[in-house]
């Protein structure tokens, strides 16, 4: 295999282990029944955040 080749996949192996590992400032959120809407076995969840200024 060639060096850039080599070096290629070193970085796509590095770049995937990045995006699969957990983060490490990872927070659980949670919201009063009354700011939801729909069933809460819905099998997707949104959460919006925003900024108004």
């Amino acid at each position: 295999m060639s060096r850039p080749r080599r070096v290629y996949y070193i970085l796509l192996l590095v770049l995937l282990v990045l995006l699969v590992s957990p983060a490490s400032g990872q927070i659980e959120l949670s919201v009063e029944p009354a700011m939801t809407k729909g069933p809460a076995g819905a099998p997707v969840t949104i959460v919006e955040f925003s900024d108004y200024q």
